[in-house]
């Protein structure tokens, strides 16, 4: 028997009884939707962590501080040399296979006066030429040059941290706040404009520090949304150094040599990794340096272990479905048998081989479960849809900065995983009744009636 005939016999059993075929792709359609649209709600929560994740920042940086050697062991002894972060760890994590770029940062703090608005700022300095690799977007001006001077990169949610600390409250009105035409005043001096100051003498009868005003010139403001890096204003690294000093001079600070020492340093180091895949890799290697480095990947990562228990769970609930689909398959070949034993005699006693007896059973069985992954394929992505439409009026939509995050997703690869999966339990499943219909006596088969 050819391979033609086969096909035209196989489609016509089928066709012949197509009720029972029906009803039987039926449960193969309800169980392969099941499954998909079970896993795409999987999908969908790991597309919403991740979403989450990237609103807090970059999932490529690590943020690197000063640690001990064998800080993660148990029993760590105090006394072990303190790992400092400076330029020689700057050239070692460069140097890690994966780092696309490294940068120092140093913070210092003050108040920001706009008339009789005011707000409490970190400000971080920055290599300049380093701050596209590390996704400073803008949404007006430019970033930083290293020939800069007090110029400011200010945060894009800098502007709504505005308050006004005289007020008590009646009538508030929302400052409005124009980072680039204002007339700014930055100071260490924390009660500058407000009318409840402290008292004018310390304890040691010295006198408050004369702290300095400093007018900055905003060169840019960044893009809203990132809220990493939203609260902050950027300067260049060497501008902070100075204004840290100026603090110090002010306060009277009598700097040790250890502290001028540690000052040289860095607060903390930035590391960009060219591949999300590598971030975990690299930040063990930077933690094998003796240094403390976390990233929003780790967050990430235990949400996706969250997010793979409950895509299991899920999985498995749509998998008993096509279970019952296959124990319906594998009924109705066995029925079939039944209904077809003299067709079947017959068909040996004209030549037919047992070869061709169990392909022609199995393309069936085969044909039913390629027919129900179809079809369910068409319906999970109908309900997938459906879902999706249905999740904002629910209030189960996502919004981030790509836009709203669907609930359901169902990658190209799950519906063809999907049709092969159903088609290979329609093959499987028609095992049994292709095995039993070759062991039929041809002469047995004939007599019956």
């Amino acid at each position: 028997m050819n391979s033609k005939d086969l096909v035209s016999m196989g489609l016509k059993n089928l066709w012949r009884r197509k009720l029972r075929t029906f009803l039987t792709v039926l449960g193969v359609v309800i169980g392969t939707s099941s499954i998909i649209v079970m896993l795409s709600l999987g999908f969908g929560m790991k597309e919403a962590f991740k979403q989450q994740i990237s609103e807090m920042g970059s999932l490529n940086i690590i943020t690197v501080s000063q640690g001990y050697r064998g800080y993660s062991q148990p029993n760590m002894n105090k006394s072990k040399k303190q790992e400092e972060l400076n330029e020689k760890s700057l050239i070692a994590f460069s140097k890690i296979n994966g780092v696309k770029a490294v940068t120092p940062i140093i913070e210092t703090s003050g108040k920001l006066v706009d008339g009789r608005y005011s707000c409490y700022l970190s400000i971080r300095g920055v290599d300049p030429k380093n701050m596209e690799d590390f996704d400073y977007k803008l949404a007006d001006g430019r970033l930083l040059k290293s020939s800069d001077d007090l110029a400011v990169v200010y945060g894009g949610e800098v502007k709504n941290m505005f308050y006004d600390e005289n007020s008590s409250g009646y009538n508030y009105k929302e400052p409005k706040i124009d980072l680039v035409k204002d007339k700014l005043i930055f100071t260490f001096d924390m009660e500058y404009g407000s009318k409840k100051r402290g008292p004018q003498i310390s304890q040691d009868n010295s006198k408050k520090p004369n702290y300095k005003t400093y007018k900055f010139k905003t060169v840019g403001i960044l893009a809203e949304g990132d809220y990493e890096k939203g609260y902050y204003a950027y300067m260049p690294i060497e501008q902070v150094k100075k204004l840290i000093q100026e603090k110090n001079k002010a306060e009277g600070n009598k700097i040790s040599p250890e502290e001028r020492k540690r000052q040289r340093g860095y607060q903390t180091v930035l590391v960009k990794v060219d591949d999300i895949n590598k971030v975990q890799e690299v930040q063990t290697q930077i933690k094998d340096m003796g240094y403390n480095a976390y990233s929003l990947s780790d967050y990430l990562e235990s949400m996706k272990k969250t997010s793979n228990t409950i895509q299991a769970i899920l999985g498995g609930i749509g998998a008993v479905s096509l279970l019952v689909a296959a124990i319906g398959i594998t009924n109705t070949m066995v029925m079939s048998i039944y209904e077809r034993t003299k067709e079947i005699g017959i068909m040996k006693v004209i030549g037919a081989s047992l070869g061709d007896i169990k392909r022609l059973f199995l393309f069936e069985s085969g044909m039913i479960g390629l027919f129900g992954g179809i079809l369910g394929v068409g319906i999970s992505e109908l309900l997938s849809f459906v879902i999706n439409k249905l999740a904002p009026s629910l209030g189960g939509d996502i919004v981030g900065p790509m836009g709203m995050t669907k609930i359901s997703i169902v990658p190209i690869w799950l519906v063809l995983a999907a049709m092969a999966f159903s088609t290979f339990v329609g093959l499987i499943s028609g095992y049994y009744p292709a095995k039993r219909a070759m062991n039929l006596s041809a002469l047995e088969a004939i007599r019956t009636e």
